[in-house]
């Protein structure tokens, strides 16, 4: 039996049997939930609030099966109450964050006009200096030299920022905040760079920055900082420059660099959760991820994750837990089996060809299109195109592609499976049976006459049916092609 639970203001279990209702589950969570109570009833639910917990329990399975929050109570003419809800995947998918990470993209620095670090004790002088990117040793650095003759001090220097978009949604992921500055080359009367961290938010209504300490760098180096906003670096110099041009430093910046740290999943949990979410998350250790994104969600997080050792659908659903948690760290060892049932095919969501996306010197380009075979020779009216993501760099963009181009040429098509919640269908790998709405998505499912296990990758519960989405590719890119 299924019951609804309401916190705080609730202060007994409602029963579902004769209620009318529908859960939804898909692959970032539970997503929407609608409980209608009819007249006679109805009075079992009148406690509950907006905003109040609904936690769908099962009775037989012992465990939560679906856990969401109440964004609306309709309350009919006829006496009946429903309750709208949004599940935890719904809620975690809107938390968004400004996220930095393995930012090596040195176009994106900007020059920093004269009296805007006046009080740091040193200036930015652009009428005395000059700079642009240049290629050297296969990356892009920036190159900084006079454009005249002039006295050099701390109060006629010249320095780049780079500032995290949407600084107030940036909370670090990982113990500190760093750069890596390399390549550093100098001339003249230059002896290396400084750096600084950009160590408080910069208010739209002035041009001024409050920066940290700064570090002189003549080599390559690495600088951290408990916590920041962006970083400056300028040239170090000091004397009379009677040629101009004869004074240069060039570098090259990496921020965040992977190799310097990792994600750390409390402060994942605190930043997304301040931003909105609601879960408890969980990562293998050393996780990583090249992503600089201002409005970056879970989703977006792991899928820019380097390596295999996390992959967005293989993950746990934990919602028997103080906050429902989502656990990347193993993948579902749960197989079910599903009757002979109504199947319904579909490659609606696959596309023929499929790209990356990825951010260019000039543009944002494309990576070289790939075509899937098997579904290329399917379609006879029209070919289906579609984006596999955006991607921080192109060779991140093209690795996902590959992998996708991959495992949408072996998938057979997803298929949905309906089940009579009249009866018991679904059955453990054994073949006793179990009520419907028991496997979960990320579950594994056996289908009859397919030889292979599926993934479940969407649940949607009624009062009447299950209603179980499955593909049969344990990396599901066509869920994320939606």
């Amino acid at each position: 039996m299924l019951i609804a639970i309401t916190k705080p203001h609730q202060q007994f279990p409602v029963s579902l049997t004769v209620a009318d209702y529908e859960f939804s589950t898909s692959d970032d969570g539970d997503e929407r939930g609608r409980v209608t109570l009819p007249p006679t009833f109805a009075r079992s639910g009148v406690m509950t609030q907006i905003g109040d917990e609904l936690i769908v329990y099962c009775t037989q399975l012992s465990k939560t099966i679906w856990r969401g929050q109440i964004e609306r109570i309709e309350e009919a003419r006829d006496g009946s109450i429903t309750w709208h809800a949004l599940g935890f995947g719904a809620l975690q998918r809107d938390a968004r964050i400004s996220v930095v990470r393995n930012m090596t993209d040195m176009k994106r620095w900007k020059p920093i006009g004269e009296g805007i670090i006046a009080s740091s004790g040193y200036d930015s002088r652009g009428d005395l200096w000059e700079y642009e990117s240049v290629e050297s040793s296969g990356n892009l650095v920036v190159q900084i030299r006079t454009k005249k003759e002039f006295t050099i001090s701390n109060t006629t220097l010249f320095f780049l920022v780079y500032l995290f978009d949407q600084p107030q949604r940036y909370i670090p992921v990982e113990n500190e905040d760093h750069i890596f500055v390399s390549q550093i080359s100098y001339t003249g009367l230059a002896d290396g760079v400084w750096v600084a961290p950009v160590n408080a938010l910069v208010q739209t209504s002035t041009h001024q920055l409050i920066l940290g300490v700064f570090t002189d760098l003549s080599t390559d180096g690495n600088l951290t900082s408990p916590g920041c906003f962006g970083w400056t670096i300028g040239v170090r110099a000091s004397g009379v420059e009677t040629v101009a041009g004869t004074t240069s430093v060039s570098f090259r910046a990496e921020i965040n660099n992977l190799q310097f740290g990792t994600i750390d999943e409390e402060k994942l949990t605190i930043a997304l959760n301040e931003r909105g979410g609601c879960c408890t998350i969980h990562l293998p250790p050393a996780i990583n991820a090249s992503i600089t994104k201002p409005d970056a969600n879970l989703r977006d997080i792991i899928e820019n994750a380097d390596g295999t050792a996390v992959r967005y659908p293989r993950k746990r659903f934990l919602r028997d837990r103080p906050r429902p948690t989502i656990d990347f760290r193993t993948d579902s060892t749960l197989v079910w089996r599903f009757p002979e049932t109504t199947r319904v095919i579909d490659i609606s969501k696959a596309p023929n060809r499929i790209y990356g996306q990825y951010p260019g010197y000039w543009a944002d380009y494309l990576t070289a299109m790939t075509t899937i075979r098997s579904l290329e020779t399917r379609r006879q009216l029209a070919k289906r195109f579609a984006s596999v993501g955006e991607y921080d760099t192109k060779a991140i963009a093209d690795t996902r592609r590959d992998e996708a181009a991959v495992a949408l040429d072996r998938q057979i098509a997803p298929l949905t499976v309906e089940l009579d919640n009249s009866r018991y269908e679904l059955m453990l790998r054994s073949g006793e049976t179990v009520p419907n709405w028991a496997a979960d998505v990320s579950d594994y499912a056996i289908v009859p006459g397919y030889y292979r296990n599926a993934k479940i990758t969407a649940r949607v519960v009624t009062r009447e049916r299950t209603t179980y989405t499955v593909s049969f590719n344990p990396d599901d890119f066509v869920t994320a092609l939606r």
